[in-house]
């Protein structure tokens, strides 16, 4: 599907330059222009990441439309320098809809050219310019470029806790790259593993909170019984991408082939909340070496059922033979249940970066951070289980 036309209006001054550095979205005449960026960002060693997307078919308007991409480029004097991915969803702010927009792989050519480093200010500029709620997510350390640059525009950041619970303990203790970084951490995990003690310290300190009557099932693809989740949770969200049936179709299509869609239900057959989730099989990862890992990308559902929705969809997970489970998600209350549910704290390395409207849009409102709902689905959570 041909990429939705927009015609751009945000055009920023470069400084003492007769030129102007323009926000535009992609389209076929930009193309040449694209592939030549590409080719002067793998002249100058860039990696994979810093690249631009050669073809605005790949950014569609999903299904109904209700979730768009939309590739942003820099232009100046017909070359491009640098570029964006804009994703605008319907989301939930302090109780009203909003006009959410989450973006994503923002790149600049003045990491190999000095020229153009004005590129990625104003590249921070023309996005929060671009509504009240804009969110970035994923980053790595608070020490990379790009959190920093946000945090001299004036954005907040924050890291969205990292969860998980192990299920395969001696093979986590042998695969998992953190444990290895020295000799000496290297030894002390694998005698723990060799010697059994492991098994017992993990039964301890993930140690479980039984959940009200609930069951859980895998279900094909998503449907209304969505709508009715959502509304039951969105009054304890003071930020959030809405969760409704054709937001999630969008966001996650039953058509792809790694995503795994449970729903939970009441003892009476009533749906109670949701997961969606990656079972994967890592090889030599930088943080996961060869662990099979299941991935809980998101989930929804009241404060009565996140227990449930937590455990169940942790059993399942093992019971496919998952060596651990993890998820990333910023909402105080699911980080309580799923602490409940046996999960444990690791170090997280994905950040949530908010404009400085969205950011005083929340202070207004005392407890506006810890009811935050942003999960690893919201970023690149789904391909990089980094």
């Amino acid at each position: 599907m041909a990429l939705r036309k927009i015609v751009a209006r945000d055009v920023v001054k470069r400084g003492p330059s007769s030129d102007t550095l323009r926000f535009v979205p992609f389209t076929n005449e930009l193309l040449e222009p694209v592939r030549a960026f590409n080719r002067r960002m793998l002249e100058g060693h860039a990696q994979s990441e810093f690249l631009l997307i050669e073809s605005g078919d790949v950014q569609p308007v999903f299904g109904n439309g209700t979730v768009q991409w939309v590739q942003h480029l820099a232009v100046e004097g017909g070359e491009v320098h640098g570029g964006v991915i804009e994703m605008a969803q319907p989301g939930w702010l302090n109780g009203k809809f909003a006009r959410v927009l989450n973006f994503q792989s923002p790149v600049s050519e003045g990491i190999l050219n000095n020229r153009h480093r004005i590129v990625a200010m104003q590249m921070v500029k023309f996005m929060q310019q671009r509504s009240e709620a804009v969110f970035i997510v994923g980053m790595g350390s608070a020490t990379n470029p790009l959190p920093r640059l946000l945090k001299a525009a004036g954005w907040s950041l924050q890291s969205v806790p990292f969860l998980f619970r192990v299920h395969r303990t001696r093979r986590f203790l042998h695969e998992l790259r953190l444990l290895h970084h020295t000799r000496f951490r290297s030894f002390l995990a694998r005698a723990a593993a060799a010697t059994g003690v492991d098994l017992l310290t993990m039964k301890v300190i993930q140690i479980r909170w039984p959940a009200a009557d609930f069951r859980i099932r895998q279900v094909k693809s998503w449907d209304t019984w969505a709508d009715e989740i959502w509304h039951r949770f969105r009054p304890y969200c003071s930020f959030a991408v809405q969760r409704t049936f054709k937001a999630l179709q969008a966001l996650y299509p039953p058509s792809d082939p790694r995503l795994s869609i449970f729903l939970i239900e009441d003892s009476r057959g009533n749906p109670a909340g949701w997961s969606a989730c990656f079972d994967t099989r890592t090889k030599n990862h930088r943080h996961f070496g060869d662990l099979r890992v299941g991935t809980i990308l998101d989930c929804a559902a009241p404060p009565d059922a996140m227990r449930a929705v937590a455990l169940l969809t942790d059993n399942a997970m093992a019971a496919r033979g998952v060596d651990l489970t993890i998820t990333n998600l910023s909402h105080a209350m699911w980080n309580q249940e799923f602490r409940r549910a046996g999960f444990l704290y690791g170090p997280s390395n994905y950040l949530l970066g908010m404009s400085p409207r969205l950011t005083a849009a929340l202070t207004r409102d005392g407890d506006g951070e810890a009811g935050i709902h942003i999960t690893r689905g919201d970023g690149d959570g789904r391909t990089n289980l980094g």
